[in-house]
């Protein structure tokens, strides 16, 4: 969960400084890639919350699970759990993949 905080917090600051290059540069091939830079941080934090929701709902099923089955997590749950952490890897690569992008995006254009 602070991994997606960290992310969501990243991406306030990513939102920011795109802004900022938006009104230093208004050529066109500059405008297009600011729109895109927008749209992908807007695709991304709806991918960290809807994880970020996922995330949630899978603790509460592993507290239940843990009750139900004497401080233990039945197999399926442990799959689950490891499903859930393959899908923070995931994001957490595609997410910096984006960063990456766009400070490299930022050089190039300012």
């Amino acid at each position: 969960m602070r991994g997606i905080e960290f992310y969501n917090d990243e991406f306030r600051i990513l939102k920011h400084r795109l802004e900022e290059a938006s009104f230093k540069n208004s050529a066109p091939e500059f405008k297009a890639k600011v729109e895109h830079f927008q749209n992908q941080f807007i695709v991304q934090e709806s991918n960290l919350n809807h994880l970020k929701h996922e995330i949630n709902t899978h603790f509460k099923h592993m507290e239940e699970d843990v009750e139900l089955r004497a401080q233990h997590l039945s197999n399926s749950t442990i799959a689950e759990h490891d499903g859930m952490r393959d899908k923070y890897v995931t994001t957490e690569k595609i997410v910096n993949e984006l960063r990456h992008e766009f400070n490299h995006f930022l050089r190039g254009m300012l």
